[in-house]
């Protein structure tokens, strides 16, 4: 995480919480100086991560740009899979595409097996990436995309309760939860772009 996104939040005189991206001397509330806290200065977890650092995960992040600064409810998601080493599969428009780290520094990672089934997981990746529909002639922005592969592995993964019919579903049950707490970040980051503190 860059130091300039990160997120405080602590109490001081009261119970309501103040973010800032540095503590101040003064409360912005009760405007004394602050010598102890209700709850002392934390750090608001940074929601995304370098995918390279994440195994065995499913990653997504923006179709266009980054999260942090790019991303709205309406815009598309790009999804992909890690290996146990941390090395992105993705499908797009170009086909299979293996490691492009670059894309996947500040991405959403998802972890849905516990560690007993991580061998499982490289065989399951390593057999459906030699299948030949994920060529880039197949691919189609629709019918035949990013979540269409992802949907495949999981599927063919077999762990329990983590079976998706298509986009809308595993949306709604894998990828919404996270995102959810990843767009109420961005709403602070956002607002203490243009003023020192968010009183909430």
């Amino acid at each position: 995480m860059a130091s300039d996104s990160k997120i405080l939040c602590f109490q001081h005189c009261c119970r309501k919480n103040v973010f800032c991206k540095s503590v101040p001397e003064i409360c912005p509330i009760c405007h004394v100086q602050i010598i102890d806290y209700k709850i002392i200065p934390f750090l608001i977890p940074y929601p995304y991560k370098n995918a390279a650092y994440e195994p065995h995960s499913i990653v997504v992040k923006p179709a266009h740009g980054n999260f942090l600064n790019d991303y709205h409810i309406v815009n598309d998601l790009h999804i992909g899979v890690t290996n146990s080493e941390g090395i992105v599969f993705e499908y797009d428009k170009v086909g299979l595409v293996v490691n492009d780290y670059s894309k996947w520094m500040n991405c959403i990672a998802i972890n849905i097996i516990p560690s007993s089934w991580i061998n499982h997981w490289n065989e399951t990746l390593k057999i459906m990436i030699k299948d030949p529909k994920w060529k880039s002639e197949n691919y189609d922005e629709v019918s035949m995309n990013c979540f269409n592969f992802v949907i495949e592995f999981i599927n063919n993964l077999k762990y329990v309760n983590t079976n998706f019919i298509d986009k809308e579903t595993i949306c709604e049950n894998l990828i919404l939860p996270k995102l959810g707490d990843a767009l109420t970040y961005n709403s602070l980051f956002m607002k203490l772009e243009t003023t020192e503190f968010f009183i909430s």
